[in-house]
């Protein structure tokens, strides 16, 4: 809890609602070592299990994932008018999915895209990590209370 607002709080979310988060919110955000320096991209992703999965193009994107498949995965959704909001970080590996069968039973999931066309490349993060915070407003006791539920 910051000092300065003892009305506003940070909340650890529990893995359940992590994953709850993830298979909610359509668009995240990708980060992959390109030439030794973080790149950030947005991807249309959808949960599989306690994994990430998204489509790709061949582009800098899939070359950073082939050279270092060490991955950050994050998606957040925040309410300006209100200063609220929430963060997941999925930190993990990301593989390629080269079996056709495993392919093939992704691929009879639906992902919807915002961009134009299908990607020809279906990538899956295995994660290591999965962590989220929510900002709250509320009382101290609500805090205590939270945190006291963490411990």
């Amino acid at each position: 809890m910051d000092e300065s607002d003892a009305s506003t709080w940070v909340e650890y979310l529990a893995p359940e609602e992590c994953w709850r988060l993830l298979a909610i919110t359509p668009v995240g955000r990708v980060g992959v070592l390109v030439n030794s320096a973080p790149e950030i991209y947005p991807v249309n992703h959808r949960v599989d299990g306690e994994t990430v999965v998204f489509r790709t193009d061949p582009g800098t994107k899939l070359a950073g994932l082939a050279r270092s498949p060490a991955v950050c995965f994050q998606v957040d959704g925040i309410d300006a008018d209100d200063h609220t909001g929430w963060s997941v970080l999925v930190k993990g590996r990301a593989d390629q999915l080269r079996d056709p069968e495993e392919r093939e039973r992704v691929t009879s999931e639906p992902l919807e895209y915002w961009s134009v066309g299908a990607k020809a490349h279906w990538i899956r993060i295995v994660p290591e990590e999965v962590s989220g915070r929510r900002i709250r407003h509320g009382s101290e006791d609500d805090a205590e209370r939270t945190t006291a539920a963490r411990t």
